[in-house]
């Protein structure tokens, strides 16, 4: 696997974990350490998800 795909596919599973942390920041009204639990854990699954892809080829 090419370097540049490791470095494209840890920037879109950050992006997306942003993207989803402000606006859950934004429309819920959850106390913090809540919010950093569930980021670190759709972080981690977004990161699953693209070596199970990744070994599957598609």
């Amino acid at each position: 696997m090419k370097t540049e795909y490791i470095f494209y596919t840890v920037g879109i599973i950050f992006a997306i974990a942003t993207i989803l942390y402000f606006t859950w920041e934004y429309l819920f009204d959850l106390a913090r350490s809540f919010k950093v639990i569930a980021l670190i854990l759709l972080t981690l699954f977004f990161w699953f998800l693209a070596n199970y892809l990744r070994e599957r080829d598609v």
